[in-house]
């Protein structure tokens, strides 16, 4: 449908003018663009409705890509880790170092980082000021500002418990660099994402932690749990912190 259409493509029929105008604005808003087909071509648009946005979806992903490319270069972080992160003590610090030197560069079978700790302590400071570009979730599922590019992803203000009523993904998949499988977008349509990023996530003590601050019951608890400790490295900030690997 959109394979034709370019910078130099000159449209002759009003179908093709309206195919034009919706790529156009595809590049920074696919709900807009799938707004123009529908209420300019309905019969066409009932017909195509999932062709239509996975068209416009990859023109949407190629003009954030190379975007970033475009401002690279002039784009950088005025805080680092572990300057990022300044109630820091040696026993946190010596942990997330080991996440950053053993994970966060791998594209598949990394452990997730989940810090647990008081609000306020720059938890999310310190996880927005590593290298490279992110995704971040303030307790909100977001299907259309997840890009596939970034190299890692935040997680924050999210109840563990209820992660996935809050309209996220499966966090077995989210959370663990599972690479591709879909989530529904809002129209009902499901979309094939790729996560390959490895995952931060940010919990505040006692608020979010859930089922990873209570000791397990159920089998099915149990099971949980041996899970997470096999993907992920939980940190407990605080007096009496402690590190679960």
């Amino acid at each position: 449908m959109f394979n034709n259409i370019n910078d130099d493509f000159i449209p002759e029929t009003p179908e093709e003018f309206i195919l034009v105008r919706a790529a156009e604005l595809a590049r920074t808003n696919v709900n807009a663009a799938m707004d123009t087909i529908r209420d300019s071509m309905p019969s066409d648009f009932s017909k195509n409705r999932l062709n239509y946005l996975k068209e416009l979806n990859h023109i949407f992903v190629r003009e954030q890509e190379e975007k970033m490319n475009r401002l690279e270069r002039f784009i950088f972080k005025t805080r680092d880790w572990p300057e990022s992160f300044p109630d820091c003590t040696p026993a946190l610090r010596r942990a997330v170092n080991r996440w950053v030197k053993q994970e966060f560069s791998r594209t598949s079978g990394a452990k997730c980082l989940i810090l647990i700790g008081p609000s306020g302590t720059g938890k999310t400071s310190f996880a927005k000021s590593l290298r490279g570009y992110y995704n971040y979730f303030d307790g909100q599922w977001r299907l259309d500002i997840w890009k596939n590019f970034t190299s890692y992803s935040i997680f924050d203000n999210i109840d563990w418990d209820e992660f996935e009523e809050k309209g996220f993904p499966n966090k077995k998949h989210i959370l663990t660099q599972y690479g591709y499988f879909k989530v529904p977008h809002e129209t009902g349509v499901l979309i094939e994402i790729k996560c390959t990023q490895p995952a931060i996530v940010l919990l505040n003590q006692g608020l979010h932690e859930g089922q990873l601050g209570r000791p397990p019951i159920t089998y099915e608890e149990e099971r949980e749990t041996m899970f997470w400790k096999e993907h992920a490295i939980i940190y407990r900030m605080g007096k009496y912190a402690f590190l679960l690997m």
